[in-house]
């Protein structure tokens, strides 16, 4: 596939992240449901802050192994087809929330392994060696040392705004997550490979800029600042460049709730706008696993210091 048949894509990309966004998408990067519900997976943890026990090793390196056969069959029975918007299976059409992708629509072998993935992360997460993940987070002079900080890249997801395949008009793509904890901020990145013929594709990258802030000991609250995408194409000369697209602020979301409101002609019932978060199930200095609000799962790893999952990240 060339990828320069992104560039006609490029405002519904854009409006695919700020969709989601407006609509208190948690995962920010998300067909029915998978099969698997997710509420058993621990939010806490009576267990001191070292990083690994032999059983969460042994069990870290099962969940590898489950990810290993996911893919492998994956690359036998094939993967998701997943674009921008809501055409594109990536967002609920009513609530514009991310969608979740479904294993057992690529195979039943696919939806068993994914999971076999989920039922160790599960295990993983009764055991999770953090007391606190969002120690630190925003804190000025210790923001450094909060267990969330560093950069995170994507080892298995639900969310299908997180995925992305060859055989889709987005194409491949490489997604992280970095954590700036000092200044309680978090961006998602998506970046974009070469094209067939090795060159860079009109849209190179896409970014969400994320406020964070700790609502409890396992909690992150979400606040979304703007988004940005990295081109490589103004018009017909070639020259990088970025588009910042501002993401409406709470304002806006309580204005259409207050005019929900008054079109419900004076019902007393009061909704109250959702907040954005996601809740850290297991956290030690190599591996991350949160679920957001909208019930998509993420398990991600830091590449450098987690050599045995370089293969998989994404």
């Amino acid at each position: 596939m060339n990828h320069h048949t992104r560039t006609p894509w490029l405002l519904s990309a854009v409006a695919a992240l700020l969709l989601p966004l407006g609509h208190f998408s948690a995962s920010a990067f998300s067909i029915p449901s998978i099969r698997r519900s997710f509420p058993s997976l621990a939010t806490s943890s009576s267990l001191g802050a070292s990083s690994d026990t032999s059983d969460n090793a042994d069990l870290k390196a099962d969940l590898l192994k489950r990810i290993e056969t996911l893919r492998t069959i994956k690359e036998r029975d094939g993967d998701f087809s997943v674009d921008f918007g809501v055409k594109g299976g990536e967002i609920d059409k009513k609530s514009r929330a991310p969608q979740k992708v479904n294993f057992y629509s690529i195979s039943d072998d696919a939806g068993k392994a994914a999971d076999a993935v989920m039922e160790t992360a599960d295990q993983l997460a009764s055991n999770n060696p953090s007391d606190e993940p969002t120690l630190y987070l925003g804190d000025k002079e210790k923001g450094d040392q909060s267990p969330l900080n560093g950069e995170w890249k994507l080892l298995f997801t639900t969310a299908a705004d997180a995925t992305f395949s060859k055989n889709s008009t987005r194409g491949a793509a490489a997604v992280k997550n970095v954590v700036d904890a000092k200044h309680g901020r978090i961006t998602n990145v998506i970046d974009f490979p070469l094209t067939q013929n090795g060159t860079e594709p009109v849209l190179k990258q896409l970014n969400v800029v994320i406020g964070a802030k700790a609502a409890g000991k396992s909690r992150v609250e979400l606040r979304f600042r703007y988004a940005k995408a990295v081109l490589t194409k103004f018009l017909w000369w070639k020259r990088q460049w970025s588009l910042y697209i501002p993401v409406p602020a709470p304002f806006i979301t309580r204005l259409i709730v207050f005019f929900g409101r008054i079109f419900r002609f004076g019902r007393k019932d009061k909704k109250v706008p959702p907040k954005a978060y996601f809740d850290v199930l297991y956290l030690d200095d190599q591996l991350r696993i949160h679920r957001t609000g909208e019930d998509n799962f993420f398990v991600q790893a830091k590449e450098t210091a987690w050599e045995e999952a370089k293969p998989f990240l994404t």
